[in-house]
């Protein structure tokens, strides 16, 4: 026997060759199944649930400043699920336009145009979003011919998130002439 098993026994050899196993494995222990489904439910309080129109501010406008509408000006804003707006989303965000069908269920006709709009960088963020307001705002581009033609349009948005996830909101855009409408 040596010194060491002499002066503390056979159960002091153990002790130093334990302390060395716990270090080595580490003190991480296994999450819970629980837990996953706890951090999913505290992270959906503050992801969005929603987007939305915001319908009074969106609409059909020069954006060369020669009263012919060249465009449509869409303000868009993600909510939580504690109705709290304002939140920045990332991912990508498609527009589309279609023709008002009057007296139907579906209103959607023909689609007249669509724009994907990427956020999914900083510079992109920086290029869409307003701090003053918090809502993203497009200022989407479109041949001049086809809004004299018609008096109302649909806009669907669709939001899809980098997780997969996609948030869809529409509207009536009612063009009342050059420069001007109002959502409906």
């Amino acid at each position: 026997m040596n010194h060491f098993s002499r002066r503390y026994g056979l159960p002091g050899l153990f002790a130093p060759a334990a302390a060395i196993m716990f270090v080595a494995c580490g003190c991480k222990s296994a999450p819970r199944a629980g837990d996953e489904a706890a951090k999913r439910e505290m992270l959906a309080l503050l992801m969005p649930q929603r987007i939305e129109i915001v319908k009074p501010f969106t609409r059909v406008k020069s954006f060369d400043r020669d009263n012919t509408p060249d465009g449509i000006e869409l303000l868009l804003r993600a909510v939580n699920s504690l109705d709290n707006p304002g939140l920045m989303i990332v991912g990508h965000v498609r527009v589309e336009l279609f023709e008002y069908v009057e007296a139907s269920a579906e209103p959607k006709g023909r689609r007249l145009d669509f724009w994907d709009v990427d956020l999914s960088s900083t510079a992109k963020q920086k290029t869409f979003w307003n701090q003053l307001t918090q809502m993203y705002e497009f200022r989407l581009g479109i041949d001049p011919t086809v809004l004299p033609h018609e008096r109302a349009f649909v806009m669907a948005v669709t939001y899809n998130s980098p997780l997969g996830e996609h948030l869809t909101d529409e509207c009536v855009i009612q063009y009342q002439g050059p420069g001007v409408a109002l959502g409906g």
